[in-house]
């Protein structure tokens, strides 16, 4: 008696079915995984460009209303100001028409000496050569306490100032600071010292990325104070992201104080 032997496995039709079967899952799978990491990549990208713009928007609003009065201009695509490092009263200073000296008395003790400011009404009184005798900005070169909240300072030359501050206020400054829309970059540079009309930083100043993908190539605009209101800084940057654009519109209002 013979005992047939049948062999079990796939046919040809039932393998093709499995693979195409395979092929239609997997392409599925696929594209969801694609498209989920699509969205993702997506979501990231405008969460760093809204974060990048609010920073500078932040960062540019903070440093403007702290800049030294009467020290903000626009030109272009770039706003330069001057930020302050000290400020208090004065008791003694060199003021026309006394006679010129070297040698001030002011009060509080915590300060960086730099550049030494008072009473500045326009962008022309700061803008200027510090080494002169005769304006309203001159360098600082060094300071000795005279007693409790009293400082004697040392001017580099021997200076008249051209106007005396109602409120005998004095301003320590740093150097000059500008914001420039670069490309498609804003850029903000600081460490240097602009004499008479403004110009774009020169190349020598530290020029530091603070956001890029901006559209707009004169996003800042300038509005002198007045009668009835304090100076005002529009600032309207348009950023692009891939097929998408954030218009962003922010005011700061100055006040110009000196």
């Amino acid at each position: 008696m013979r005992t047939s032997r049948l062999s079990s496995g796939f046919t040809l039709i039932e393998l093709v079915t499995v693979i195409l079967v395979l092929a239609i899952v997997s392409v599925g799978v696929g594209s969801y995984i694609t498209f989920g990491v699509d969205i993702y990549r997506d979501a990231i990208g405008r969460d760093r460009q809204i974060n990048e713009s609010r920073f500078v928007i932040e960062r540019l609003s903070r440093e403007l209303r702290s800049a030294l009065p009467n020290s903000i201009r626009v030109k272009d695509s770039c706003i330069e100001f001057v930020p302050i490092a000290a400020s208090s009263s004065y008791i003694v200073a060199p003021i026309v028409p006394q006679q010129s000296n070297k040698v001030m008395v002011v009060a509080t003790n915590n300060m960086v000496l730099n550049k030494l400011v008072i009473y500045p009404l326009s962008p022309d009184d700061i803008y200027r050569d510090p080494t002169g005798t005769i304006g309203k900005v001159f360098n600082v070169d060094s300071k000795v306490s005279g007693g409790t909240n009293i400082v004697e300072l040392t001017l580099t030359n021997t200076v008249s100032f051209t106007q005396q501050a109602p409120s005998q206020r004095y301003f320590l400054i740093e150097n000059a600071v500008s914001y420039c829309a670069d490309g498609d970059k804003i850029k903000r540079y600081a460490g240097y010292w602009p004499q008479g009309a403004q110009q774009a930083p020169t190349p020598l100043a530290n020029g530091i990325l603070m956001a890029q993908y901006q559209a707009n190539p004169n996003p800042f605009v300038y509005h002198q104070d007045n009668l009835v209101r304090n100076a005002v800084v529009q600032i309207d940057f348009k950023f692009n992201y891939n097929d998408e654009s954030l218009a962003l519109y922010h005011e700061v209002h100055i006040v110009n104080v000196p």
